[in-house]
This record gives C-alpha cells, sequence and structure tokens, in this order.
C-alpha cells in the first residue's frame, strides 16, 4: 500500500476537492477490505446491492412496494463476483423509476485503526427526503431484514436510516435501528464524527469538507461546525451510558468531548484536520481518524501532565485496535507497524503488552480494576463537562424526559451503595469462572474471596463484603462460581464448604444468564421487585440448639417463628437477594429476633407495586428444620401479599404475628408495611388472640399532606426516589412531591407550563449539586395526574410528552 501513498501524495495538489475525497475514501475501503476474510469481503460489497436491488429471490424482500435504487449507482466488479459467490440474483431496475436512497456510507471504526475482528459495520442509508410514510417503513423494514440476514454468517450490519435534512434541519427524521447512536443527545457530534469517518460504498459523494456547500453535485447533511456547547453535556451523558457495555471505547470518545470543550470555542474539529492532511497530500495512517483523536487526547493530557489518564487511555485504544503484538501468529498488517512504533514511543514494558494481548483470559480480579480505572476516568470527565455546563450557562436544549431516563440507569450503576451487587463489564474476556475459590474470614469479621494462586504466586483477592450472603451472591451474579467450583474455607465461618457449593447450586439458576430487559417504560415508573430470593440462617442459625423432633413439628403445624413451651424462633438471620425493575441486585442482611419483621417491612413495598408475577425463592441454610422452615416462610410471604392487595386508603388491615415471646402486629395501608409490638396494647391484643386478620379504621391525619393528596400517589412511593406529580387547575398547577424518604409536601405553582417545570427542576438537580456524588445522577421522576373516565391515573412524563408506547417498550 506503500506505492498508492507515494502516488496520492504525488498528484494531490491537481485535484479538486470532491477527487480529494474520493481517493481518501478509497484507502478507507482498502483498508477495510484488507482486514475482512474472504467471505465478509463479499458481504461488504453486496451491501450496496442489496439497497439498489429488490427481488423476491433477493435477501430483505418484503413486497413489491419497497423503495430501492441508489442514486448514481454503478455495478462494480466487486459486486458482480458478490452475487456469484452469495447466490444472489440481481433483477433489473425500471430505468425510469428515480432512486429511493441517496447514499450508502460505513461510519465509525470501519477502515480505521479501531477496526478489530470483533468491529461490526454501521451503515447510513440517506433516502430521499420526500420519502416518508409507508414507503418509509417498507425501508425500515426491510434494513431490519437485511440485519438478520447478515447476522446468519456472523458478520454484523447495523443500518441507520437518515433523512437528509435531519441534521441541517435539526429535527428527528432519523429512524433508529439500533442502539449505537442517539441523535438527540448528541446531534451534531454524532454528524462530526460521521464526517471524519464515512466511507462511500454507493451514492452521491458527501460534502464533508469545510466550504463543501460550494458543490451542489455532493450530498450534504449540514455544517458540522455549526456544534453548540449545550451538546457537549448530553453528549458526554450518551457516552457514560454506552460506557456501562463498552467503557473502553466510550472512554476515548467523552475524552474527546472533554478536550473539545476545553478549547471552546476555538475548538478544532477532528473532521477539519483530516481534510488538513488530505489537502497536504497525507494519506498515512497518521491521517487516520481513530489516530487523529488518540492524538488530540494525548496531546490535552500531556499539556495537563495527567500521566495517570493518559496511560489508561493509550491502553483502551491498544486494546479497542485488538492488534496483539506478542502473538506470533498476529497478523502483520497496515495496522501491526503503527501499533509497533506506539508502543514503542510508550516504552512499555513486553510484560505489559503480553498481560494486555491476553485480556480474553483475564480473571475477575484484572476485570474489576480495569473497570474501576475506567469508570473513575468516565466520572472525572463528566465532572470536567458538568463544569463547562454551568459555566456557559448551558440549562436548555436537553431533552428532559431521555436525560431521566439515562441518569437513572447511570444511577443504578455508579451509586455508592455497598447493599447493591454490581455487574462488572466482563469487556474481553471469554469467562471468568474460577474452578477454585479460596473464603476467609478476617479478624474484623469482614468476609474475603480469593482466586487460587498459580505456583507461587500470592493468592488474588477478588471480592470483600460484611455479608456472607452478598459475597456468594457476588460470585454467583458474576459467573465466577458454578456448581463444579471447589471452595476451601479458612478462618471461623458459618458455614462447611459442602454448605457454600450447596448453597451456589440453589442460587445461580435463579441469578445466572443475561441481565433481564429494562425499558424505557420500567426507568419512567418507580422500582419494583422482580425477583425475590431470601435466604435464611446463614450467619445465624438458632435451629443448632433445637433438640426436639422434626416430624412432631410438622404433625402439629408449629409456629417455628415462636417454637415449642421457650417459643424460640428458628429463624435467626435473613438475606433479601432482590433484582428490580431498574435492573439493579441488592443483598439486604437483618439480623437478630426482630429479623423478620425487619425483612418484611423492607420487602414488602416493593413486593406489592410489582404489576407483574414476582419470582418468590427462599433457600434454608438451617442445620435442623430447614425445609419446614422454607415452607413457613413462603407461606407467609404469599399471605402478606395477599393482604397488601386488599388494602385500601379509608382502612388499615392488621395481621397479627408470634415472633419468639412476643405478639405483634403487622399493620398494613397504601404505603406499606409497619409493625407493633401489641404486649401493651390489651383491647387489641384481646381481639387479635381471636382472628386471623383485622380491619381498622384509617386514624385521622389531620395536617398531614397525605389526607388531602390523591391516594394514588402514595402506590407510587419509592424509597430513594424523588417524585413529582403534577396535576394542572384553573388556580395554578398543582405539585406533590415525594421525597427520598417518602415525606409529602405540596404547594400550587402559579404562571408556570409543566414542561418549563419540569425543565427547570431537572436542571437544578443537575447543575446545583456539582460537588454531591452521592446524587450525581439521582434526578427526579416526574408524573402527570390526569382524570380519565371519572379515575385520577397516573401518566409518566415522557407518555405525557408524546413517547410513543412502543418506543417506551424498547430497551433503553
Amino acid at each position: 500500500m506503500a506505492w498508492l501513498y507515494r502516488m496520492l501524495r504525488s498528484q494531490v495538489s491537481h485535484h479538486a476537492p470532491i477527487e480529494l475525497s474520493e481517493r481518501l475514501n478509497c484507502v478507507r475501503q482498502a483498508r477495510a477490505l484488507a482486514l475482512l476474510t474472504p467471505l465478509q469481503r463479499h458481504l461488504f460489497h453486496s451491501i450496496s446491492l442489496l439497497l439498489h436491488f429488490h427481488g423476491p429471490r433477493l435477501p430483505g424482500y418484503n413486497g413489491h412496494e419497497t423503495p430501492c435504487g441508489i442514486a448514481d449507482f454503478a455495478l462494480t466488479e466487486e459486486m458482480q463476483q458478490a452475487a456469484k459467490t452469495l447466490s444472489l440474483t440481481l433483477p433489473k431496475l425500471v430505468p425510469e423509476l428515480p432512486a429511493a436512497i441517496e447514499g450508502v456510507y460505513a461510519m465509525g471504526s470501519t477502515g480505521t485503526l479501531g477496526q478489530n475482528p470483533r468491529s461490526d459495520l454501521d451503515i447510513w442509508v440517506i433516502h430521499d427526503a420526500a420519502m416518508q410514510g409507508s414507503e418509509l417503513s417498507m425501508l425500515k423494514d426491510k434494513l431490519h431484514k437485511l440485519h438478520l440476514w447478515y447476522e446468519g454468517y456472523g458478520f454484523e450490519v447495523n443500518f441507520y436510516l437518515v433523512h437528509p435534512q435531519q441534521f441541517s434541519a435539526g429535527k428527528p427524521h432519523g429512524q433508529r435501528l439500533a442502539t449505537e447512536h442517539s441523535g438527540s443527545a448528541q446531534h451534531w457530534l454524532l454528524l462530526e464524527e460521521f464526517y471524519r469517518s464515512q466511507i462511500r460504498l454507493a451514492g452521491r459523494p458527501l460534502a464533508w469538507w469545510p466550504q463543501a456547500s460550494k458543490f451542489p453535485e455532493c450530498l450534504s447533511l449540514g455544517d458540522e461546525h455549526n456544534l453548540p456547547a449545550s451538546e457537549y453535556f448530553s453528549a458526554s451523558l450518551w457516552q457514560l451510558y454506552k460506557g456501562l457495555a463498552n467503557p473502553h471505547k466510550a472512554l476515548l470518545k467523552v475524552m474527546l468531548l472533554e478536550t473539545y470543550a476545553v478549547s471552546y470555542p476555538k475548538t478544532v474539529l477532528l473532521t477539519d484536520k483530516v481534510w488538513q492532511h488530505t489537502c497536504e497530500g497525507d494519506f498515512s495512517t497518521a491521517n487516520d481518524p481513530y489516530f487523529l483523536l488518540y492524538e488530540a487526547v494525548e496531546q490535552y493530557l500531556l499539556q495537563k501532565e495527567d500521566w495517570h489518564r493518559l496511560e489508561i487511555v493509550r491502553r483502551c485504544f491498544y486494546l479497542k485496535c485488538g492488534v496483539r503484538l506478542s502473538w506470533e501468529l498476529q497478523a502483520r498488517d497496515w495496522r501491526w507497524h503503527k501499533l509497533k512504533k506506539l508502543v514503542a514511543d510508550w516504552a512499555w514494558p513486553e510484560s505489559l503488552i503480553q498481560t494486555l494481548d491476553d485480556c480474553e483470559h483475564w480473571h475477575s480480579g484484572q476485570l474489576q480494576w480495569f473497570n474501576a480505572q475506567l469508570n473513575e476516568l468516565l466520572l472525572a470527565s463528566y465532572q470536567t463537562l458538568l463544569h463547562f455546563a454551568s459555566a456557559h450557562g448551558l440549562r436548555e436544549g436537553l431533552r428532559i424526559e431521555e436525560l431521566g431516563m439515562l441518569t437513572r440507569k447511570l444511577h443504578t450503576f455508579f451509586r455508592e451503595d455497598k447493599q447493591q451487587i454490581i455487574k462488572f463489564n466482563r469487556l474481553w474476556s471469554q469467562s471468568v469462572l474460577e474452578p477454585e475459590l479460596m473464603l476467609r474470614r478476617d479478624s474484623d469479621g469482614a468476609f474475603s474471596l480469593y482466586r487460587k494462586p498459580e505456583g507461587a504466586a500470592p493468592a488474588t483477592l477478588l471480592f470483600q463484603s460484611d455479608s456472607l450472603a452478598r459475597l456468594i451472591a457476588w460470585a454467583c451474579i458474576n459467573g465466577v462460581c458454578d456448581g463444579r467450583s471447589r471452595w476451601t474455607l479458612t478462618g471461623e465461618l458459618p458455614l462447611s464448604a459442602k454448605d457454600v457449593r450447596q448453597l451456589t447450586e440453589r442460587i445461580l439458576p435463579w441469578v445466572a444468564g443475561r441481565s433481564p430487559k429494562v425499558s424505557k417504560q420500567d426507568l419512567c415508573h418507580p422500582w419494583h421487585y422482580r425477583k425475590a430470593i431470601v435466604l435464611l440462617n446463614i450467619e445465624q442459625d438458632p435451629s443448632i440448639a433445637w433438640e426436639g423432633q422434626e416430624v412432631m413439628v410438622d404433625v402439629t403445624h408449629a409456629n417455628l417463628f415462636s417454637l415449642g413451651r421457650k417459643q424460640r424462633n428458628i429463624l435467626g438471620s435473613i438475606d433479601l437477594l432482590l433484582l428490580n425493575s431498574w435492573g439493579e441486585w441488592q443483598c439486604c442482611q437483618f439480623n437478630g429476633e426482630e429479623a423478620l419483621l425487619e425483612a418484611l417491612t423492607f420487602v414488602m413495598p416493593g413486593l406489592r407495586r410489582a404489576d407483574e408475577d414476582v419470582v418468590l425463592e427462599v433457600i434454608s441454610c438451617a442445620a435442623k428444620l430447614s425445609v419446614q422452615l422454607e415452607i413457613a416462610l413462603s407461606t407467609l410471604l404469599k399471605r402478606l401479599l395477599a393482604i397488601g392487595a386488599q388494602v385500601k386508603s379509608s382502612s388499615t388491615l392488621m395481621q397479627p404475628l408470634q415472633v419468639g415471646k412476643r405478639r405483634f402486629g403487622l399493620f398494613f395501608n397504601t404505603m406499606g408495611l409497619k409493625y407493633q409490638d401489641l404486649s401493651d396494647a390489651k383491647s387489641l391484643y384481646q381481639q387479635v388472640f381471636h382472628t386471623e386478620l383485622l380491619e381498622l379504621p384509617r386514624p385521622d391525619m389531620g395536617d398531614d399532606p397525605f389526607s388531602s393528596a390523591p391516594e394514588v400517589i402514595q402506590q407510587y412511593a419509592a424509597a430513594e426516589v424523588i417524585q413529582y406529580f403534577l396535576r394542572p387547575r384553573e388556580e395554578g398547577l398543582d405539585v406533590f412531591i415525594l421525597n427520598a424518604d417518602n415525606e409529602l409536601s405540596h404547594f400550587i405553582q402559579h404562571g408556570s407550563h409543566i414542561e418549563e417545570l419540569v425543565s427547570k427542576v431537572s436542571c437544578q438537580h443537575v447543575f446545583d449539586g456539582l460537588f454531591e456524588v452521592k446524587r450525581r445522577f439521582n434526578l427526579p421522576q416526574f408524573f402527570l395526574l390526569e382524570r380519565s373516565e371519572g379515575e385520577l391515573r397516573v401518566l409518566p412524563f415522557a407518555n405525557a410528552m408524546g413517547v410513543q408506547r412502543e418506543e417506551m417498550g424498547a430497551e433503553l
């Protein structure tokens, strides 16, 4: 390829911009093809074919009315060979039909240093501006069918249907077929990335260079130099969200945003740098979009003397490129030589290169360390961009309903809560399963999990917790153990190695596999529990001291929470392993005589809010009466859920429960469940001796805000979530606020529209708490109260803003 570079460099000054752009396009396409297998090259060439031609014998066919045809299409020899190899029968187009597609372009890492064997293809299909309605739907459906057809070859192609005025008009014309892009969160920045990395596969030349609007024969999507400062913040949020799945890739993009922001308004875009190199006749890897991105971030961090972030950025760039320099069988293509020189400049030791090249076999300890570094850097960049947005007064122009969903998902991942179990990102690692694990109880009472050392190497610490249940649940949820893992225990532990193995075998079926889908609708509602796994007597087991006969307990149906003459409570500790509708796993521990009551009070509101069947599983580790204990608690939970479903705002239901030597009352109302010792309430105590369930009148709440609040609000109360309920009235906007402690306040806002209030409150939470790490992403939820058929209903703000039901049901 060196001869091609020399030829282009010698001729570059004699060609017009369109010819220059086309030469760069040829170089990029040649680089992309050089990294594909022979079959993948044919599939690559078939993309334009299958968009230009349309027929019953071709993949993607969905009816004769589907628009087809690409402007200025030319059938190449490579396309014909692809059709022959893939057995594609090409029909003839009717000549007088206008082309439905302006152009087809690849963008992103294709043809760059960032292209690796795992890279997918992002294809922008820019359709005719007049296309709309059913024609647009048919073309969208065809693209989806083509995506599935390519997937059958193990070749991931993501299509994005783009309106030619989508960016210049600033309207959401695009038809998103995957979750890679978010035009509303990063409008001009997305266009800038497209311009600097695009490869034209077919159709009109793209007007992407400065002053390109002077060339009417080229397709222009808009001027990326119109990039507003307000977009940096929303784009950084979107990249943080993308970072939950691909943190190394998101980090590079967030760092570029930070680099752009600090030089604002004199920002030099990477697109301009690509064009400058092109005009100078430089078609080498120095003019590679991914390398230019790295180079811009490197220069910025060198100026700041931020060596730590620079080192992590270099590792992310190296890993994203996917070139394994220490592998003897690694192909020495054009990327290999560039990476070899960069690594030499960075003075990396061979041991580091080997470690990075072995990333597919990283264990959970290595992954957690690298994930922690990535998260730290992502949040540092976000904080910088947040200050940038605040300094420029950028509190407008944010799509609030989308901002709320993004921040809520980020809150579930980044919040600091020791009860939460984070499912770490495996990145490139194929498996983190450990055949042998060491479990130890430290002198301070904490539990530590280690992977077995290899040879003379020390044991690697994987996880620590003050709860044994949380430690075991973490290992199961993250795939660190399975039913065959061998456990070695040291120190005074409440369970044996056999007990631990049996416990993991019972937990794994409920937590293993892909994380459940979290839709936009889920994030717009209060969380509720989807799974509740109740673990009994792991750390405290009173059954050990019980000396009775189990058969007698079965015959007499004895109360295991107050057993025998001594009224012993066989339940010593409860650990709740919970999965909520926002995708969060939590493990909460309750110990002592009132552990059962505290656990029930904690879990019942989240179970009652569920509008779907909740998975309930009880697992006992008791030495004796284990099966009976599981049955007793399962029965109690089902009974309490049935009682909770009967609760009305006008009354309180009370269920008696004997625990140990005391009799308690479980009081149910629309806010949840509370318990009270009945030993001093003589009259009430006498009543509950003769009944299983008692209905009590709701007490007069006086000036309590809940006395005048709509009943439906109480059904939405959720811990640690701030909620606004808005009702338009003639005298003003009725505003009810439930804070994170479920305390209610009420006021009437005069002269404000709903959208205005929601935007103002959201921005206050974003920008006025710059240094409050705990509240970083905990934005309020907003609901509209509206009356329908005589009933007051709650509508999430996103629904009130016209977001379609199909979109709300989609995964964010």
